[in-house]
């Protein structure tokens, strides 16, 4: 079954669902097999090299990792650095008009409840006026 649509005055044919969702299976498939390819490049350079493709017979104890103190402060200092650059986080939105947050009275009885609920706006639905002139 075929699907139409008018833009602009202009008729299209929509594309067949099968299609658009194998190609956008397929894109996300190349762009998580490219990621792993990058990763594994990476991971070669800087020397961690995958266990399971060495013949050695894994140690059954626990290494510690050394912390290298020269890391440790080109780390702080990156953060540092990023922490002064950006701007501190904004503050949350305020509530939508006629929206109660909840609270931790969750021993209300039933019949408080309902007296005290408003009939639910939705805000999507609920915009207010048009914003377009009439002529």
């Amino acid at each position: 079954m075929l699907t139409y649509y008018v833009l602009d005055g202009s008729i299209y044919q929509a594309p067949q669902l099968c299609n658009v969702f194998a190609a956008r299976v397929g894109r996300a498939l190349y762009h998580i097999s490219k990621a792993f390819t990058t990763a594994a490049s990476k991971l070669e350079k800087i020397g961690f090299v995958d266990v399971e493709n060495e013949n050695t017979a894994p140690e059954s104890k626990v290494t510690k990792e050394t912390i290298d103190f020269k890391e440790l402060k080109r780390l702080d200092h990156i953060l540092a650095s990023m922490q002064r650059k950006l701007p501190p986080a904004p503050p949350p939105p305020p509530f939508p008009e006629g929206y109660t947050p909840p609270t931790a009275e969750g021993e209300k009885s039933f019949e408080n409840q309902q007296a005290e609920a408003q009939p639910p706006v939705d805000p999507i639905i609920d915009q207010g006026p048009s914003k377009r002139r009439k002529f």
